[in-house]
Parts: C-alpha cells; sequence; structure tokens
C-alpha cells in the first residue's frame, strides 16, 4: 500500500515528548517508510495558525502534522480549516486528549503507521467567541488551574503541576458562580452554577473519561453543568471523573447544545476564568456555538 511522501510536522519546542525521543522516533520510522519530511519550529503563540495555513496554501503536503500539545493542534487546526488539507497528530503534550480520542497510542512506529497510512475522517470543531476550538472549554475551575501554571511549570512538571494547581484551588474553595443561556434559554436552574465543561470530546484531561457517548465525528456540543461549588462536592466530581460516572452523577447536568452563553453572577468582571483544549484564553463572559466548519483528521488504520 503506498504511503503518503510529503508530511510537513510543525513543531512546539517546547513540548515534552521532543526531550523524551518520541518525536526522533518518529521521524526515523517516516523516513524509513519513504516520506519526505519538512520540520517547521513555533517561535510564538499563534505562530503554528501561520505555518499551517503557509504549508496548505503551498500545496506540497500530504498531511500537515501538529507536534506537540492539544494547544498546538488547535492552532494548527486554525491554520487547516477549509483548506482540505488533513491534520495529522505527533502527540508530545502533558494530556494529549485529541490523540486519545482519535485511538492513537504514544508508540513512534504507530504514529509513523497512522501518519503514513492511516484513514482521514471527518471531525467537528466549535466556536469560542468565534475562535475555533477541537476538544473543550472549561469555564470556572479548570480554567482558573490552567490560567495559573506557567510555561516553566508545565514543561519541568507535566501532569504535577496541574495536579498541584487543582489542589491549591481546591482548598479555596473552588466553586465559581455563573450564569449560563442554553439555545436561547436561562432559567432559575441555570443560574449559580459552580463549574461548566463545553465539550467535543469523550474524554477530559488526559484519559479521563467525561462522556461515553460524546463523539468528535458527530457535530453538535454536550455541555456539563456543575451544579454544587463546595470542597466535596469537587472532591466527588473528581472522583467521578477518575471512574467515568460523572454523566451519572447528582449535582450534575448534561445537555446537548447548539449555542451557549456563561457570565458571572455576583463576581468581579474577569474573575472567572477559561481554558480552552487545554490554554488559558481570557475570562468570562463566553459565547460559544457548535462550529459549521470540519476538519479532515488523520486517524489509525484499523
Amino acid at each position: 500500500m503506498a504511503g503518503r511522501k510529503r508530511i510537513d510536522i510543525i513543531v512546539n519546542p517546547a513540548a515534552g515528548g521532543r526531550r523524551n525521543g518520541l518525536f526522533d522516533a518518529v521521524l526515523r520510522a517516516l523516513h524509513d517508510g519513504g516520506a519526505f519530511v519538512r520540520c517547521l519550529d513555533t517561535e510564538y503563540p499563534g505562530h503554528a495558525t501561520e505555518l499551517a495555513a503557509m504549508a496548505a496554501a503551498e500545496g506540497r503536503a500530504d498531511v500537515i502534522v501538529a507536534a506537540g500539545g492539544d494547544g498546538t493542534i488547535n492552532e494548527v487546526a486554525r491554520g487547516l480549516m477549509a483548506t482540505g488539507v488533513p491534520l495529522g497528530l505527533l502527540p508530545l503534550g502533558t494530556a494529549n486528549v485529541l490523540a486519545i480520542e482519535a485511538g492513537q497510542t504514544l508508540d513512534a512506529r504507530s504514529v509513523a503507521d497512522t501518519l503514513l497510512y492511516g484513514e482521514a475522517k471527518l471531525v467537528g470543531t466549535g466556536l469560542v467567541n468565534d475562535a475555533l476550538f477541537l476538544l473543550m472549554v472549561g469555564i470556572g475551575f479548570d480554567g482558573v488551574v490552567v490560567s495559573n501554571i506557567e510555561p516553566l511549570q508545565k514543561r519541568r512538571f507535566g501532569k504535577l503541576a496541574f495536579i498541584w494547581e487543582g489542589l491549591k484551588h481546591w482548598i479555596k474553595g473552588p466553586g465559581a458562580s455563573l450564569k449560563v443561556e442554553i439555545n436561547g434559554r436561562s432559567d432559575e436552574q441555570l443560574h449559580g452554577i459552580a463549574w461548566v465543561v463545553v465539550t467535543n470530546a469523550r474524554h477530559y484531561a488526559g484519559p479521563f473519561v467525561l462522556s461515553r457517548t460524546t463523539d468528535v465525528t458527530r457535530p453538535g456540543l454536550d455541555v456539563f453543568l456543575f451544579h454544587a461549588g463546595s470542597r466535596l462536592a469537587f472532591a466527588l466530581y473528581f472522583l467521578g471523573l477518575a471512574v467515568g460516572v460523572v454523566e451519572a452523577m447528582p449535582w450534575v447536568t448534561r445537555v446537548r447544545a447548539g449555542t451557549l452563553r456563561v457570565w458571572e453572577s455576583g463576581a468581579s468582571p474577569g474573575a472567572v476564568r477559561v481554558e480552552v483544549d487545554g490554554d488559558a484564553v481570557g475570562s468570562c463572559p463566553v459565547s460559544i456555538q457548535a462550529g459549521e466548519k470540519i476538519l479532515r483528521l488523520i486517524v489509525p488504520r484499523r
């Protein structure tokens, strides 16, 4: 079977997997498979989007690969929207949620095989304040945690940095107070929400299952509303994530949505932080909607 011959890889040079040898091992396997590989390093936030758009416009690459974490993948995807060029994954990040969604293991030969021979599947997208996201938007607890982590902490400590920041925020008392409007409707049941997660994916923060039925290949968004904001409630939420039963828990409502608005209730403006695909992006208010554009993603062959 003939594989892809021209592969452009957009690399986040700070990603941890480059240091542990996965990146170099994938490159060797791609060369062994007969591919011509060009690597383009990012130099600043948003650069991956520019590089992806440039590479797609050149028309030479059979696939453009994001080598980094979910934030880097998000940037590359933005540059590929409406170009028809498929997105490949070389997962080097902390959580690698999209790779897990796609069924991609962190084995170099498997990654190379996927990039050379994998099927291009259509995946859905979302928009947060008119900016694209692939996986999820977290408003409240995880927004604060991600916002408080410095890039050096993330590179040096990986998942431990998130655990430590999460524990510190939990001790302070994590519950926000949010008002939510879903599909143009807001009532008392949608006021005083402690945490909101809007997702296009089954998994959360790596291997943890948030929803067993959400599918990135199915357009539309699932909204998880966490009503209770006490320390005990959040401890139970995290336990539910660990065992994959969040959607069945008390104080949690799951809603299928096309549009969503979230704003603070009783908080100072800008106090409730927001994360998108694992990167901090600011604070409330936010407007979210299911994206109309579809992305082609290379997934492992069966």
